[in-house]
């Protein structure tokens, strides 16, 4: 054991120098990679993440289409009828012809022009003529009144094509494309987190079956203890007392082992939940707990998955500030259109301000057909131009300060994981000394005891801190294991890529 932690700490100096010149991986075991790539597939926010890719890759494949002609094909058919029932205060405009009528009547009338004089007499004549038959000629009222109805068919078919956007269309595309890199990003993380989880879990179902595997040693050791201590307490060698603290002894030791069962339980159920395996699948299960070396120690936070996502994030409201900023730009697009319109079956019927009927059996208008460019630019738009633009800025802004906080917090992270792993390094040093303490410790007091120079209560104290140490180092190595993981995961390195 000595000097095992004795190549640990010499490889983890050698390999430190070297740190920060190549990727770090972590060696596991088989296993222990067959459980993280299960746990990978089926984490749910891992899968949340993907989704959001699709539906940002989806958004990008909708803006690019903003540049696709858009067909639109229309038609209607409709049935119209109204009456019309209108009343003229007065009418100006045929002052002139009443004037003209008084002239006709003036006596110097027949004089001056006899011809006209003839037609109006014969024209009198005709009315007077008219009249005696029956038949009186139309006269123009003030009002207007009748119905009206017909029947309207139309079809029009257009074509839109947007030629240039003013920046906005391109912008806002470079905007969803940081926005999917933010969301692979935010994936590696997920996945950086189930991975450590995975790993804890391992390392904690190693160290339960090793502790117990210590904890049987004990029941071994007490078990002899027992029946020595009955035999001499049938020898008169040994007290009832003596018996008594064995038993207590044994008892508890039956707790740990208890506890330590419930543990096992419920770590079999955090693996089931999650990797999805049976909890059977895990009853098999006996990995080993070994020191994990780490020498990464010379690496930096800059592969961390979060701070690729805020940089991703700020890059992304950068974007949205040029897509804004385009609203001041004019926006191009072409044209073309066709239609046709068609009235049948109509028809006018007034009684004012003369009884006149008319039908209309067809008037076709059309195919008529338009082909242009267009543009729209505003000019002013307050509400969609500064105040978004200056929104947007803002929005950069806060992303900028969230990125920096987060740099920040994840230097000291990474910090403090190193630090953390020094120590943990020194912790388990020190635990295997003790351990070697209390073995010797324990011998001595075997033979002792044995010897009859030591009681029992000094025999079972030195077999309760040999189990305690044993079970300390235990601990030791697994806080070590997890310090290194720890450091993998402070600087981005905790990933399925690096994993051997």
């Amino acid at each position: 054991m000595k000097t095992k932690l004795l190549y640990l700490t010499l490889t983890i100096a050698l390999m430190a120098s070297a740190g920060g010149t190549y990727g770090q991986t972590l060696s596991l075991s088989s296993e222990l990679k067959e459980l993280i790539m299960l746990s990978v597939d089926k984490d749910y926010k891992i899968a949340d993440q993907k989704t959001d890719k699709e539906i940002a890759l989806t958004q990008q494949k909708a803006l690019r289409s903003a540049y696709l002609p858009k067909v639109e094909l229309g038609g209607k058919y409709l049935y119209a009828y109204s009456s019309i029932n209108s009343d003229f205060d007065e009418i100006t405009g045929f002052e002139s012809l009443a004037k003209l009528s008084e002239f006709m009547q003036n006596p110097a009338f027949p004089v001056l022009f006899p011809t006209l004089a003839k037609l109006s007499s014969e024209i009198t004549g005709l009315q007077q003529l008219l009249v005696q038959q029956g038949i009186l000629l139309p006269t123009v009222t003030d009002k207007i009144a009748g119905t009206m109805y017909g029947n309207y068919f139309g079809l029009d078919a257009s074509v839109k094509m947007l030629l240039y956007s003013g920046g906005q269309v391109p912008n806002a595309n470079k905007a969803i494309g940081q926005k999917v890199l933010a969301s692979e990003a935010m994936s590696d993380k997920y996945t950086t987190d189930v991975i450590a989880e995975v790993i804890s879990c391992y390392d904690q179902v190693a160290l339960l079956n090793q502790s117990k595997k210590v904890l049987d040693e004990s029941a071994t050791r007490l078990e002899s203890e027992k029946k020595y201590a009955y035999s001499a307490l049938n020898n008169g060698f040994a007290t009832s007392f003596d018996t008594l603290k064995i038993a207590v002894a044994e008892a508890n030791l039956r707790a740990k082992q208890s506890e330590y069962e419930s543990r096992k339980t419920l770590l079999h159920q955090k693996l089931a939940q999650l990797t999805g395996k049976p909890v059977a699948f895990f009853d098999n299960l006996n990995p080993e707990l070994q020191p994990l070396l780490y020498s990464g120690t010379g690496s930096d936070i800059s592969k961390r998955a979060e701070l690729q996502a805020l940089t991703a994030s700020v890059e992304a409201r950068k974007y949205m500030v040029k897509a804004a900023k385009s609203c001041y730009m004019p926006k191009v697009q072409a044209v073309a259109s066709a239609r046709y319109d068609d009235l049948f079956a109509a028809d006018a019927d007034l009684t004012d301000p003369l009884p006149v009927e008319a039908k209309v059996n067809n008037i076709g208008l059309g195919p008529t057909f338009i082909v242009g460019v267009g543009f729209k630019w505003d000019v002013f738009d307050r509400p969609n131009g500064s105040l978004k633009v200056r929104q947007a800025e803002l929005e950069v802004k806060k992303a900028e300060n969230a990125k920096n906080e987060a740099s920040e917090l994840l230097q000291l992270n990474q910090t403090k994981s190193i630090t953390s792993y020094v120590s943990s390094n020194t912790q388990v040093q020190f635990k295997e000394k003790q351990l070697q303490a209390a073995r010797m410790a324990l011998n001595l007091a075997e033979k002792s005891y044995n010897d009859g120079m030591i009681n029992i209560t000094e025999r079972l104290a030195a077999e309760t801190e040999m189990q305690n140490s044993q079970l300390e180092y235990l601990q030791a190595v697994y806080a070590q294991r997890q310090a290194a993981i720890q450091c993998y995961q402070a600087t981005g390195d905790l990933t399925l890529s690096n994993i051997r």
